[in-house]
Protein backbone atom coordinates (compact mmCIF):
# COMPACT_ATOMS: atom_id res chain seq x y z
CA UNK A 1 0.00 0.00 0.00
CA UNK A 2 1.50 3.37 -1.22
CA UNK A 3 1.81 6.06 1.37
CA UNK A 4 -0.98 8.19 -1.01
CA UNK A 5 -3.32 6.03 -0.64
CA UNK A 6 -3.06 5.64 3.37
CA UNK A 7 -3.09 9.64 3.25
CA UNK A 8 -6.59 9.45 0.92
CA UNK A 9 -8.62 6.51 2.48
CA UNK A 10 -7.91 7.61 6.04
CA UNK A 11 -8.53 11.50 4.56
CA UNK A 12 -5.42 12.80 6.17
CA UNK A 13 -5.35 16.53 5.67
CA UNK A 14 -1.75 16.42 4.60
CA UNK A 15 1.19 14.07 3.42
CA UNK A 16 4.22 15.95 3.77
CA UNK A 17 8.00 14.10 2.71
CA UNK A 18 11.04 15.73 3.18
CA UNK A 19 14.50 13.74 3.00
CA UNK A 20 12.59 10.23 3.43
CA UNK A 21 10.38 11.12 6.01
CA UNK A 22 6.63 11.15 6.08
CA UNK A 23 4.23 13.20 8.48
CA UNK A 24 0.81 12.50 7.61
CA UNK A 25 -1.58 14.92 9.33
CA UNK A 26 -5.58 15.74 10.01
CA UNK A 27 -6.71 17.27 12.82
CA UNK A 28 -6.67 14.02 15.35
CA UNK A 29 -3.97 12.62 14.27
CA UNK A 30 -0.24 13.30 13.53
CA UNK A 31 1.55 10.04 11.80
CA UNK A 32 5.29 9.57 11.02
CA UNK A 33 7.74 7.75 9.81
CA UNK A 34 11.01 7.99 8.04
CA UNK A 35 12.03 5.55 4.57
CA UNK A 36 13.58 2.08 5.82
CA UNK A 37 12.35 2.12 9.23
CA UNK A 38 10.16 -0.02 11.25
CA UNK A 39 9.23 2.62 14.08
CA UNK A 40 5.98 4.66 13.51
CA UNK A 41 4.76 7.30 15.66
CA UNK A 42 1.38 7.93 15.86
CA UNK A 43 0.32 11.56 18.02
CA UNK A 44 4.22 10.83 19.94
CA UNK A 45 3.04 7.20 20.63
CA UNK A 46 5.77 4.47 19.01
CA UNK A 47 4.59 1.25 17.32
CA UNK A 48 6.88 -1.22 16.00
CA UNK A 49 6.15 -2.26 12.25
CA UNK A 50 6.39 -5.97 11.55
CA UNK A 51 8.03 -4.83 7.84
CA UNK A 52 10.17 -1.54 7.39
CA UNK A 53 8.67 0.53 5.08
CA UNK A 54 10.31 1.27 1.58
CA UNK A 55 10.77 3.56 -1.64
CA UNK A 56 9.34 2.04 -5.15
CA UNK A 57 9.31 3.50 -8.07
CA UNK A 58 9.05 6.98 -6.14
CA UNK A 59 5.98 5.79 -4.29
CA UNK A 60 6.60 5.08 -0.52
CA UNK A 61 5.40 1.01 0.55
CA UNK A 62 3.52 -0.21 3.63
CA UNK A 63 3.46 -4.07 4.01
CA UNK A 64 -0.24 -5.44 3.88
CA UNK A 65 0.37 -6.77 6.86
CA UNK A 66 1.10 -3.89 8.75
CA UNK A 67 -1.94 -1.72 7.01
CA UNK A 68 -4.20 -4.77 7.99
CA UNK A 69 -3.37 -5.54 11.87
CA UNK A 70 -2.22 -2.09 13.53
CA UNK A 71 -2.52 0.96 10.82
CA UNK A 72 -6.01 0.28 10.06
CA UNK A 73 -7.06 -0.96 13.57
CA UNK A 74 -5.55 2.00 15.31
CA UNK A 75 -6.81 4.25 13.19
CA UNK A 76 -10.32 3.39 13.23
CA UNK A 77 -10.68 1.18 16.03
CA UNK A 78 -14.66 1.57 15.86
CA UNK A 79 -14.57 -0.61 12.83
CA UNK A 80 -13.24 -3.67 14.16
CA UNK A 81 -15.50 -6.42 13.18
CA UNK A 82 -14.35 -9.02 15.57
CA UNK A 83 -14.69 -6.26 18.34
CA UNK A 84 -16.90 -7.32 21.26
CA UNK A 85 -17.99 -5.61 24.81
CA UNK A 86 -16.42 -7.06 28.04
CA UNK A 87 -17.07 -6.62 31.49
CA UNK A 88 -14.29 -8.75 32.76
CA UNK A 89 -10.95 -7.72 33.13
CA UNK A 90 -8.39 -10.76 33.58
CA UNK A 91 -5.00 -9.68 35.58
CA UNK A 92 -1.98 -11.84 35.27
CA UNK A 93 1.00 -10.77 37.54
CA UNK A 94 3.78 -12.56 35.77
CA UNK A 95 5.75 -15.36 37.59
CA UNK A 96 4.96 -16.23 41.48
CA UNK A 97 5.91 -18.70 43.58
CA UNK A 98 9.37 -20.55 42.67
CA UNK A 99 9.83 -18.12 39.60
CA UNK A 100 10.85 -14.73 41.01
CA UNK A 101 11.68 -12.94 37.53
CA UNK A 102 13.87 -10.32 38.06
CA UNK A 103 15.34 -9.32 41.21
CA UNK A 104 17.19 -6.38 42.58
CA UNK A 105 18.15 -5.19 45.81
CA UNK A 106 14.29 -3.79 46.48
CA UNK A 107 12.57 -7.30 45.82
CA UNK A 108 11.66 -9.88 43.43
CA UNK A 109 9.39 -9.23 39.86
CA UNK A 110 6.61 -11.71 41.26
CA UNK A 111 6.05 -9.27 44.67
CA UNK A 112 6.39 -6.09 42.32
CA UNK A 113 3.57 -7.71 39.66
CA UNK A 114 0.95 -8.87 42.50
CA UNK A 115 1.44 -5.61 44.27
CA UNK A 116 0.75 -3.30 40.91
CA UNK A 117 -2.14 -6.44 39.95
CA UNK A 118 -3.92 -5.60 43.30
CA UNK A 119 -4.22 -2.01 42.74
CA UNK A 120 -4.93 -2.58 39.38
CA UNK A 121 -7.67 -4.57 40.57
CA UNK A 122 -9.04 -2.00 42.84
CA UNK A 123 -8.80 1.00 40.23
CA UNK A 124 -10.78 -1.40 37.96
CA UNK A 125 -13.55 -2.12 40.06
CA UNK A 126 -14.40 1.24 40.71
CA UNK A 127 -14.78 1.85 37.65
CA UNK A 128 -17.37 -0.77 37.05
CA UNK A 129 -15.62 -3.53 35.58
CA UNK A 130 -15.72 -7.31 36.96
CA UNK A 131 -12.06 -8.25 37.93
CA UNK A 132 -10.41 -11.84 37.85
CA UNK A 133 -6.58 -12.61 38.73
CA UNK A 134 -4.55 -15.75 37.47
CA UNK A 135 -2.92 -15.76 40.94
CA UNK A 136 -3.90 -13.58 43.99
CA UNK A 137 -0.81 -14.99 46.25
CA UNK A 138 3.06 -15.92 45.68
CA UNK A 139 2.09 -19.18 43.73
CA UNK A 140 3.37 -20.00 40.12
CA UNK A 141 0.14 -20.95 37.70
CA UNK A 142 1.97 -22.81 34.32
CA UNK A 143 1.51 -20.26 31.77
CA UNK A 144 -0.97 -23.05 30.28
CA UNK A 145 -3.32 -22.73 32.94
CA UNK A 146 -3.23 -19.05 33.16
CA UNK A 147 -4.31 -19.50 29.32
CA UNK A 148 -7.07 -22.13 30.65
CA UNK A 149 -8.34 -19.86 33.53
CA UNK A 150 -8.61 -17.04 31.32
CA UNK A 151 -10.10 -18.84 28.26
CA UNK A 152 -13.16 -19.99 30.75
CA UNK A 153 -14.43 -16.69 31.14
CA UNK A 154 -16.39 -14.47 29.02
CA UNK A 155 -16.59 -11.28 28.00
CA UNK A 156 -13.11 -10.50 29.00
CA UNK A 157 -9.83 -9.26 28.25
CA UNK A 158 -6.41 -9.84 29.52
CA UNK A 159 -3.33 -8.03 30.69
CA UNK A 160 -0.10 -9.95 31.95
CA UNK A 161 1.49 -7.68 34.36
CA UNK A 162 5.53 -7.82 34.22
CA UNK A 163 8.71 -5.54 34.85
CA UNK A 164 11.89 -5.77 32.47
CA UNK A 165 15.58 -6.63 33.33
CA UNK A 166 18.50 -5.95 31.04
CA UNK A 167 22.32 -7.15 31.40
CA UNK A 168 22.82 -3.10 30.94
CA UNK A 169 21.29 -0.94 33.61
CA UNK A 170 20.81 2.42 31.84
CA UNK A 171 18.29 0.08 29.94
CA UNK A 172 14.88 2.19 30.78
CA UNK A 173 10.99 2.46 29.68
CA UNK A 174 8.18 0.88 29.57
CA UNK A 175 6.86 -1.19 26.50
CA UNK A 176 3.90 -2.98 26.02
CA UNK A 177 3.36 -6.07 23.46
CA UNK A 178 0.53 -7.92 21.73
CA UNK A 179 1.10 -11.16 20.06
CA UNK A 180 2.54 -10.81 16.75
CA UNK A 181 -0.06 -11.36 13.57
CA UNK A 182 0.45 -14.64 11.41
CA UNK A 183 3.10 -13.87 8.33
CA UNK A 184 5.73 -11.94 10.36
CA UNK A 185 8.65 -11.95 12.78
CA UNK A 186 8.41 -10.51 16.40
CA UNK A 187 10.40 -7.64 17.79
CA UNK A 188 13.42 -9.88 18.55
CA UNK A 189 13.17 -12.25 16.06
CA UNK A 190 12.13 -10.88 12.74
CA UNK A 191 11.89 -13.88 11.16
CA UNK A 192 8.49 -15.17 9.05
CA UNK A 193 6.48 -17.21 11.06
CA UNK A 194 3.09 -18.30 8.94
CA UNK A 195 1.53 -20.48 11.38
CA UNK A 196 -2.09 -18.90 12.94
CA UNK A 197 -2.50 -18.91 16.97
CA UNK A 198 -5.49 -18.71 18.91
CA UNK A 199 -5.10 -15.51 19.86
CA UNK A 200 -4.43 -14.02 16.08
CA UNK A 201 -8.13 -14.33 16.01
CA UNK A 202 -8.04 -10.94 17.93
CA UNK A 203 -5.36 -8.95 16.01
CA UNK A 204 -7.31 -6.00 15.96
CA UNK A 205 -8.44 -5.91 19.21
CA UNK A 206 -5.29 -7.00 20.59
CA UNK A 207 -2.85 -3.94 19.04
CA UNK A 208 -6.00 -1.44 19.70
CA UNK A 209 -5.85 -2.56 23.80
CA UNK A 210 -2.52 -2.04 23.36
CA UNK A 211 -2.47 1.19 22.03
CA UNK A 212 -5.24 2.70 24.41
CA UNK A 213 -3.24 1.00 27.75
CA UNK A 214 0.01 2.16 26.39
CA UNK A 215 -0.59 5.68 25.60
CA UNK A 216 -2.33 5.88 28.61
CA UNK A 217 0.80 4.24 30.63
CA UNK A 218 2.90 6.79 28.85
CA UNK A 219 1.00 9.96 29.78
CA UNK A 220 0.57 9.40 33.52
CA UNK A 221 4.16 7.91 34.21
CA UNK A 222 5.97 10.15 31.61
CA UNK A 223 8.40 7.15 31.62
CA UNK A 224 10.83 6.62 28.41
CA UNK A 225 8.91 4.95 25.60
CA UNK A 226 9.72 1.96 24.67
CA UNK A 227 6.82 1.13 22.32
CA UNK A 228 4.38 -1.30 21.49
CA UNK A 229 5.78 -3.82 20.25
CA UNK A 230 4.71 -7.90 18.75
CA UNK A 231 6.11 -11.01 20.15
CA UNK A 232 4.78 -14.48 20.69
CA UNK A 233 4.62 -15.19 24.45
CA UNK A 234 2.77 -18.57 25.31
CA UNK A 235 0.31 -16.69 27.53
CA UNK A 236 -0.93 -14.36 24.35
CA UNK A 237 -0.68 -17.22 21.91
CA UNK A 238 -3.35 -19.22 23.20
CA UNK A 239 -6.26 -17.01 24.48
CA UNK A 240 -9.36 -16.52 22.87
CA UNK A 241 -10.07 -12.40 24.14
CA UNK A 242 -8.01 -9.47 23.37
CA UNK A 243 -4.59 -9.75 25.56
CA UNK A 244 -1.67 -7.59 26.17
CA UNK A 245 1.60 -7.63 28.08
CA UNK A 246 2.66 -4.42 29.87
CA UNK A 247 6.49 -4.55 30.82
CA UNK A 248 6.24 -1.37 33.46
CA UNK A 249 10.00 -0.72 33.37
CA UNK A 250 13.39 -2.06 34.14
CA UNK A 251 14.25 -3.47 37.79
CA UNK A 252 18.08 -3.61 36.15
CA UNK A 253 18.10 0.74 35.97
CA UNK A 254 18.46 2.06 39.48
CA UNK A 255 16.12 4.78 39.01
CA UNK A 256 13.13 2.78 37.58
CA UNK A 257 14.09 -0.06 40.03
CA UNK A 258 13.43 2.95 43.14
CA UNK A 259 10.35 4.10 41.65
CA UNK A 260 8.61 0.62 41.15
CA UNK A 261 9.38 0.14 44.51
CA UNK A 262 7.65 2.33 46.04
CA UNK A 263 3.36 2.18 46.28
CA UNK A 264 3.03 5.80 44.72
CA UNK A 265 4.45 4.72 41.44
CA UNK A 266 2.74 1.63 41.12
CA UNK A 267 -0.82 3.50 41.84
CA UNK A 268 0.56 6.11 38.82
CA UNK A 269 1.11 2.83 36.67
CA UNK A 270 -2.62 1.51 37.32
CA UNK A 271 -4.30 4.31 37.20
CA UNK A 272 -2.53 4.82 33.60
CA UNK A 273 -3.67 1.23 32.59
CA UNK A 274 -7.15 1.37 34.19
CA UNK A 275 -7.42 4.61 32.00
CA UNK A 276 -6.43 3.00 29.09
CA UNK A 277 -9.18 -0.08 29.44
CA UNK A 278 -11.84 2.48 29.75
CA UNK A 279 -10.76 4.42 26.51
CA UNK A 280 -10.13 1.29 24.90
CA UNK A 281 -13.53 0.20 25.87
CA UNK A 282 -15.09 3.64 24.44
CA UNK A 283 -13.71 3.28 21.46
CA UNK A 284 -15.26 0.18 20.36
CA UNK A 285 -19.05 1.83 20.70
Amino acid sequence: MTAKNIKNFYRFDALNISNGSLNFKSSKINMTIKNGSDNLYINTVLFRLSYKIIQKNGDYLFSRIDLAKLIDPVLRPSYIKTAKRFDTVIIDPGHGGSDPGSVNRYGKEKDFNLRLAKILMKDLERKGFRVRMTRSSDVYPTLGQRVQFANRIPNAIFVSIHFNSFVSNTAKGIETYALSPQGSGTHNDRGIRNSFLTGNRRDSENIALATAVHASVMKKSQAEDRGIKRDRFTVLAGLSMPAILVEGGFLSNPSEAKKIASSSYLSILSNGIANGIVTYRNALR
